[in-house]
């Protein structure tokens, strides 16, 4: 049996591999990693305003302004009105920006889904369940360590 050591090398190596399977879609859409992550976002939550997804990147309003503008005329984001508030932007993913998503994370889910399988459902819910409290505590990680930098004096 693994021990909890083990374990975190086996995470970090898995979350090592899905960056690099990010990367790869990014390139293949011929956009940067950033770009791919903001439609991840959008993909997992639509509609979000331009703020929220800027937050969500840890990026400057200067740097979400041209990915927004960029993937924009890229064909992969749409801008919508805000209903709620006239100064804000909505946005949502293309029709054939969300098309393709679907169509790339199908392959990987037909390509995971014998291991998980494989796994049986008792030890599945284990695996989901680990996996969704590490991904909670490295939000609040990431957000610490946001809180952290802007410290002043930092």
């Amino acid at each position: 049996m693994a021990d909890s050591r083990a374990v975190i090398v086996a995470l970090e190596r898995m979350k090592q591999s899905h960056l690099t399977l990010h990367h790869a879609v990014a390139r293949r859409l011929k956009i940067n990693s950033t770009d791919a992550e903001a439609i991840a976002h959008l993909i997992e939550d639509e509609p979000l305003s331009q703020e929220a997804l800027r937050v969500r990147l840890l990026i400057s309003k200067s740097a979400m302004t041209a990915l927004v503008d960029r993937l924009e005329r890229s064909g992969f984001l749409v801008r919508h009105a805000n209903p709620a508030d006239r100064r804000s932007t909505l946005l949502t993913v293309s029709e054939s920006a969300r098309q393709g998503w679907e169509t790339g994370m199908q392959r990987v889910f037909d390509t995971i889904d014998p291991v998980a399988a494989a796994l049986g459902p008792d030890a599945a819910a284990v695996v989901a369940e680990f996996l969704d409290r590490v991904a909670d505590l490295q939000l609040k990680l990431a957000d610490d360590v946001m809180r952290y930098r802007s410290e002043p004096g930092e």
